[in-house]
């Protein structure tokens, strides 16, 4: 009916009114300093529940006796073991150390003559020019190795990521000796030979069937410890920041026993803690 229709407009336009009174009455009162939330921003972070440092025997170099427990950095010595990173840091470090000297002739270099060997028609063969071709005894090489480098390209994380690794390799199979100095009081093969053989550290005992290698790591090249250890056989001295510049995973994977002092493991943790 007609009033009924009437009524709903009124109804409809009433409603109308309200909602626009109230938008326009909850918008005035609203401030900006209501609608800027004072809550600070929370970051939600995963946190490691292992600790971040892990344990070791401190020894003493010329006895070998305990001398107490030290922490060492997780990230350093701790870190996931990767044998891909390891492989690839090896085969460049392996690719770097070739020498790329491989030399042969081609059929320009090698000596003979130049004139043509037979006669282009009647023996009833394949014509044939020089007799320096790579076909005939004596003649050039072909395609054959030529003086080039054979070094490659190597991110450096992927250095360091793999030094990590081969250091928490030795730790994890208990070839990684910690001590508190390095220090000879001579630069005497065999006073150096004495101590290693007295804590059966010595490579080439009779006792070993199959002797293993070691290697020292001090800060600085030690000038007693280098002159005594060029002497024997599989034992080398190296400097952490030798190491660390090179990436020098080959000596370290290279070696059984890995003999640290004390203010080295500190200067690697500095060196190789992952930023």
């Amino acid at each position: 009916m007609w009033w009924a229709k009437e009524w709903r407009t009124l109804l409809f336009r009433h409603w109308q009114r309200q909602r626009t009174l109230h938008t326009k009455f909850v918008s005035e009162n609203i401030s900006k300093e209501n609608l800027i939330s004072t809550q600070p921003n929370v970051i939600l972070k995963a946190v490691s529940p292992l600790p971040t440092h892990i344990q070791a025997w401190l020894h003493d170099f010329e006895t070998n006796t305990p001398l107490g427990i030290i922490n060492l950095d997780r990230r350093v010595f701790g870190a996931p073991i990767r044998k891909d990173l390891l492989q690839r840091v090896i085969v460049w470090q392996r690719d770097c150390l070739r020498q790329g000297t491989h030399s042969s002739k081609n059929r320009s270099e090698v000596r003979g003559t130049t004139r043509k060997w037979a006669k282009q028609k009647g023996r009833g063969k394949a014509r044939v020019g020089s007799h320096r071709a790579p076909h005939f005894r004596g003649g050039g090489v072909a395609h054959g190795p030529k003086p080039r480098s054979h070094s490659s390209d190597l991110q450096r994380q992927v250095q360091l990521f793999g030094l990590r690794s081969a250091l928490t390799t030795k730790f994890v199979q208990n070839q990684l000796v910690i001590v508190e100095n390095l220090k000879l009081k001579s630069s005497k093969t065999r006073d150096l030979l004495s101590i290693l053989d007295r804590n059966v550290w010595d490579p080439l005992a009779d006792y070993r069937k199959q002797g293993h290698s070691i290697l020292f790591l001090t800060m600085d090249h030690m000038k007693e410890l280098d002159l005594a250890s060029r002497n024997l056989q599989r034992v080398h001295a190296l400097s952490a920041n030798d190491i660390v510049e090179a990436g020098d995973v080959y000596n370290i994977m290279g070696h059984e026993i890995l003999l640290i002092d004390h203010k080295t493991v500190r200067q690697l943790e500095e060196l190789l803690r992952p930023q």
